[in-house]
């Protein structure tokens, strides 16, 4: 690198710096709120005499477990209608990808770093197999191998190119990242030059420590001392790391050394490959081992070429989360700022009426010549109890003190204050009592509602990038993982597990996010709605009811539907067998087909006598009358007609099962069919007997 180039970077440096120290003051400061740092006093009051509240603290939590408290449920719409059934695919493999990289974790914290700062960031990196480490150093070890990782990156520490417009990152030449790491991680890294020139990076009290947590290099605290003791301790080095987008390169810098010490192509530019071939020419592709089928294309990694385009969108592997904008700059204000006044009243206003209240203690006027001639009169009326008795010689000579109260215009300042509060943060609508009217109560909560759907849809867009970088780049094949395996069969059909390839990252798609999945309850609202069209569309000859009983085991979170449901002609023939019960319990006819399940059939004929119509005319046969004779005699002949019919028609079910099994295997069938018969219960014995004994007691009442 050139002189001038290296004057170049250094200038831009020296720019950033002081840029970016006046924001992390203001940064800084709200941050001291939220922890209850407060260092001004308030005008007249002591120190001591503030009353430490963060008004910050329930509103940031209540951000955070509103637009944020799940992950986000992800619908892929594939473009190409020929492969659209590699949608479930793609969205299982978005729930697992968020899953391995804690993502949730990392999207919370950037979250509040934009409530505070404006901007929050993630920053995604390849991690490699094995124990190579790749900059920035912490990944191979923190994170899953072989796999695009995730990390927040503290706001101190991502330094924007101030340039281009103020909405887009693909207008910026650069992002500069700093970040401290021990030396012997640079050490160690083959691709790092001038190795010879590193030395450990000095820290003063100016320098930025916290490892780009918002910074407080100039505030003093025992943690902050703690880092600076451990940082000079521990041969540590302070990188600038810049992802140039115009020249599609990575450079590192170190203080001390004026070249720098990487200086090479952006691994996540685009590249081509050549597929390799065979002595013979012919283009080599792998083998899946289950089918011994080609599958992917085998390229040349050493043989690969730029092309245009970057693998991360608008040419950085880095995502911001923002929910405001700005005229100037990328970084609009921090959501708290507009609240830091408003804090500061309120917590002004507690503090007074705190000291007020101490000031205007309880206190009692005593007439001397009564405590003259009743000296034990004040200890008594400073420790008595409740319903005490206390002798006075005259009450006239006992007076409370009372100095007032807390003016009124106290009280209405701090509510009007706590209402401006609400309506900048609108999170919520009114509760009761908090709104004058109707109408204000709507627009308060339509107010709320439309903030709380902007921030969400902020939320759900970070999501949708970060999954759709990451697979962009799990797209190339330098960057595939190998041991990202996934259910590849479709919904409700049994598990079929593979390693996710190359090509399944490659289709044309859209993501969309459901609507509130990231809010708390989502999983259990859907449920319900689930349960609630199961309950409606049950029975119903329109809808398929196998698939209904499909959506029901999944709403419960069963992972293999097919193994907890019937076959779909054995849920059939138990139809059919129920229908034919149905048609005996009205003395109709059933014939036995051959190509019917008998055993199915058998299963449910067996239950006859839990049919309605069987139980009402049990209930009825052993009615009596006044004089103790059966109330209605004819119930127990319908239900010895009901045993004898069931009776025979279960027992020509039993005879075409065993001619069916003679005819698969042979002479040797009606053996075996008869060893089988001893072995299970004799229903249609049972069956005959009860019919017997029914006809035999109806024949000794009729002689009676």
């Amino acid at each position: 690198m050139n002189k001038y180039e290296i004057s170049w970077y250094k200038a831009e440096g020296e720019m950033l710096d002081s840029l970016y120290r006046d924001r992390q003051e203001s940064w800084q400061k709200l941050y001291d709120s939220y922890e209850l740092k407060f260092d001004e006093k308030i005008r007249d009051l002591r120190a001591e005499d503030v009353v430490k509240v963060s008004r910050f603290y329930p509103i940031v939590r209540q951000i955070l477990g509103s637009v944020a408290h799940n992950y986000p449920v992800m619908a892929f719409n594939v473009e190409d209608e020929i492969n659209a059934d590699v949608a479930p695919i793609l969205e299982r493999a978005a729930s697992s990808y968020m899953e391995i990289t804690s993502l949730k974790s990392h999207v919370h914290q950037a979250i509040f770093d934009a409530l505070f700062c404006g901007v929050g960031w993630i920053r995604l990196d390849y991690n490699p197999p094995g124990d190579g480490f790749i900059a920035p150093y912490t990944t191979n070890d923190d994170f899953a191998e072989d796999m695009v990782v995730c990390q927040r990156v503290a706001p101190g520490y991502v330094h924007l190119d101030p340039t281009g417009s103020p909405h887009r990152l693909g207008d910026k030449r650069y992002i500069r990242e700093k970040f401290w790491t021990p030396i012997q991680y640079l050490l160690d890294d083959p691709r790092i030059q001038n190795k010879k020139q590193i030395k450990p990076t000095q820290m003063t009290r100016d320098d930025e420590v916290g490892y780009g947590e918002v910074m407080g290099e100039r505030y003093d605290s025992n943690e902050q001392q703690a880092l600076r003791e451990a940082i000079s301790n521990g041969d540590f080095v302070c990188v600038e790391r810049w992802h140039n987008r115009m020249e599609r390169r990575e450079l590192m810098f170190v203080p001390g050394v004026d070249q720098p010490i990487l200086d090479v192509p952006h691994p996540f530019r685009k590249m081509t490959f050549p597929q390799v071939t065979d002595l013979l020419g012919q283009p080599v592709f792998d083998i899946d081992d289950v089918t011994g089928e080609p599958t992917e294309p085998v390229l040349d990694l050493s043989a690969g070429e730029e092309s245009a385009g970057w693998l991360v969108e608008q040419g950085f592997p880095f995502v911001a989360i923002k929910f405001d904008l700005a005229q100037e700059s990328f970084y609009p204000l921090g959501h708290l700022k507009y609240l830091e006044d408003i804090q500061s009243s309120i917590i002004e206003q507690i503090s007074r009426v705190s000291d007020l209240l101490k000031r205007t203690s309880r206190m009692t006027a005593i007439r001397n010549s009564e405590l003259e001639n009743n000296p034990e009169i004040g200890e008594v009326m400073r420790t008595g109890r409740d319903g005490e008795f206390v002798g006075v010689e005259d009450l006239n000579n006992i007076r409370e003190l009372n100095w007032g109260n807390v003016p009124v215009d106290v009280y209405n300042f701090s509510s009007m204050m706590m209402g401006m509060e609400r309506e900048i943060a609108a999170l919520a609508p009114p509760q009761a009592g908090q709104s004058e009217t109707a109408t204000e109560a709507a627009v308060v909560a339509a107010a709320a509602q439309v903030n709380g759907n902007w921030m969400e849809t902020a939320v759900n867009t970070f999501y949708e990038t970060i999954v759709r970088n990451a697979f962009q780049i799990m797209g190339d094949v330098r960057y595939t993982p190998e041991s990202f395996v996934e259910n590849i069969a479709p919904d409700g059909e049994q598990r079929v597990v593979r390693a996710l390839r190359t090509s399944d990252f490659l289709y044309s798609y859209r993501i969309e996010t459901k609507t509130g999945s990231t809010q708390p309850l989502y999983e259990q609202l859907e449920r319900d709605r689930t349960m609630a069209f199961v309950a409606w569309a049950g029975n119903r000859p329109n809808y398929d009811q196998l698939e209904v009983d499909k959506l029901a085991a999944i709403a419960h979170g069963v992972q293999d539907v097919e193994r907890v449901l019937q076959d779909q002609e054995n849920v059939e023939a138990e139809r059919a067998a129920q229908y034919e019960n149905d048609r005996v319990m009205t003395n109709e006819q059933v014939e036995v087909l051959p190509q019917q399940d008998h055993a199915a059939h058998l299963g449910v004929h067996s239950q006859f006598r839990e049919h309605p119509t069987f139980i009402q005319l049990n209930q009825q046969a052993q009615a009596t009358d006044l004089t103790g004779n059966p109330a209605n005699p004819q119930a127990a002949q319908f239900i010895a007609q009901i045993e004898q019919a069931m009776g025979q028609h279960m027992q020509q079910h039993e005879q075409a099962a065993q001619q069916a099994q003679q005819g698969e295997t042979g002479p040797s069938a009606p053996a075996a069919a008869a060893q089988a018969a001893q072995n299970q219960p004799d229903l249609i014995s049972q069956v005959q007997s009860n019919a017997q004994r029914t006809s035999d007691v109806i024949s000794a009442q009729t002689q009676g």
